[in-house]
């Protein structure tokens, strides 16, 4: 949890007035569900994540599709915030106990205008969402849902993975509906794929945790010829380190 949003990489600034950038954020609270706002609201205020996490979403035809996470450090609404179109382009709900740090438009405006390197920061916050789109559209070019599954779970090993003597544990316990959510598929179709994998020794599942077992397998399952992982990482956070 970071005790202050001056530690977020945004506004890590040399030189920066902390009395009034601290100013300028207030602190909201948000249970478990809570929706912090649904697309279509006017978007006059950007959040930075002190604690907890988010996901964003979408209804399409009466089904939820998730586009994407949000984690400590890390904003959301910041698009719309800086764009001439004020609506929200997608819908924010929290996944757990959440603290966000909230600014209003003007007062963001006025921090870009001391500071462009805040400005320069939020372009590669929307490079990263752009990013994310692309690999969505991904998943749903592919028609069998083993194969979304397969690439799901690469990307999962990326961003959560941590090695053990029995494999690469995925360190994100999450739902098979959850999941389903991430790819638009039905969470029956997730377990079958992820039954199916175990069955094949490419995976384990304990406890509601995932290891991967034969990484190499998963690649090719997933027809990924790549070796590095960046291409599957949601938030590179060295793209912030701009003072």
């Amino acid at each position: 949890m970071f005790e202050s949003v001056l530690d977020i990489p945004m506004f890590n600034i040399q030189n920066i007035d902390v009395e009034l950038v601290l100013s300028m954020f207030t602190e909201r609270h948000y249970a478990k569900d809570n929706v912090i706002f649904w697309q279509g609201d006017p978007g006059l205020e950007m959040y930075v994540i002190k604690s907890g996490s988010l996901k964003i979403f979408r209804q399409i035809e009466g089904k939820e599709l998730i586009l994407g996470h949000q984690f400590p450090g890390e904003t959301i609404g910041e698009l719309e915030t800086v764009h001439a179109n004020y609506s929200r382009l997608a819908s924010v709900a929290a996944l757990e106990k959440t603290v966000l740090w909230m600014i209003r438009k003007p007062d963001l405006e006025t921090l870009i205008d001391l500071y462009p390197q805040i400005l320069r920061k939020l372009f590669y916050v929307v490079s990263e969402r752009l990013d994310q789109a692309d690999r969505k559209l991904e998943y749903l070019a592919f028609l069998s849902s083993r194969i979304r599954v397969a690439n799901l779970l690469l990307d999962l090993h990326s961003n959560f993975g941590v090695e053990t003597p029995k494999g690469y544990l995925i360190n994100w316990k999450v739902t098979h509906q959850h999941l389903a959510f991430m790819i638009g598929v039905s969470r029956e179709s997730v377990t079958i794929a992820l039954q199916e994998l175990q069955t094949e020794q490419i995976l384990s599942v304990k406890n509601k945790y995932i290891t991967i077992t034969n990484l190499a397998a998963l690649k090719h399952l997933a027809q990924d010829d790549q070796d590095s992982t960046y291409s599957r990482e949601w938030h590179p956070s060295s793209k912030y380190s701009i003072n």
